[in-house]
């Protein structure tokens, strides 16, 4: 059986040990055998630790997202020499036309 604290999850208990903790727990409930407080118990402890699961998810998102922003927002540098910068043109598509005048319809 799994010895947990049923009055609080730490906060600096990490996912993976919070998960493997709610998977022993899904486990317990599942194979039964346990009296009605024991099993309220665990439930609520799931519950306490899906809560905290769900808040490290939120702050990695959150995380993720301000980085995303700032590696992807150009600098006050890469906005002025772009802005310098004619446009790209691609020459490609005429490269193979060697002196040739095409007769324009206007």
């Amino acid at each position: 059986m799994v010895a947990i604290d049923s009055d609080a999850v730490s906060d600096e208990l990490g996912f993976e040990e919070a998960f493997r903790q709610l998977a022993e727990i899904a486990e317990t409930l599942e194979a039964g055998g346990l009296t009605l407080a024991e099993a309220t118990g665990r439930y609520e402890q799931g519950m306490k630790l899906v809560q905290h699961c769900n808040r490290l998810l939120d702050t990695a998102e959150l995380e993720i997202t301000t980085l995303r922003e700032n590696y992807q927002r150009p600098s006050a540098e890469d906005s002025s020499r772009n802005a310098a910068e004619p446009p790209f043109i691609d020459s490609a598509p005429y490269e193979d036309i060697e002196g040739e005048e095409e007769e324009l319809p206007f």
